[in-house]
């Protein structure tokens, strides 16, 4: 199909601009990532309280709260019930007290060999991986 507009080049747009708009729009807001099935994707959509974005073609979803804290609560609710999310993006000053990746799952392990292959001195991003890698 091929358009006469511009309204698809538009609508993709606000699309891809829409995370860094609602960030600099809300000081204390924080977008959570969620990984679900294509299955999963309308009750996790119906989960979210405020916007929401959803890659179809994958099962990420994208969750966007004014309050950093609302993002972190939803997180452990929705972590605690057998979901899969972190919060992906956040303010700098909260990064250090917010719990931005749940309990980590049977794949810990593996992860920190992978790192400790990688950064055997543990001088990247040390610590930001569930707050133990």
């Amino acid at each position: 199909m091929i358009f006469k507009d511009s309204a698809h080049e538009t609508l993709w747009r606000q699309i891809e601009e829409f995370t860094p708009e609602f960030l600099i729009g809300h000081a204390d807001g924080a977008v959570v990532r969620v990984s679900c099935t294509l299955k999963e994707m309308e009750s996790v959509l119906a989960s979210l309280p405020g916007p929401a974005l959803a890659r179809a073609g994958s099962g990420v979803c994208y969750g966007y709260f004014d309050q950093s804290h609302a993002a972190e609560a939803w997180l452990m609710d929705f972590t605690q019930r057998g979901g899969t999310a972190v919060i992906e993006f956040s303010p700098e000053d909260k990064k250090s007290t917010l719990k931005l990746w749940p309990v980590p799952g049977g794949d810990f392990e593996m992860m920190r060999r992978v790192k400790h292959l990688f950064d055997p001195e543990s001088l990247l991003n040390s610590g930001r991986l569930y707050g133990r890698i």
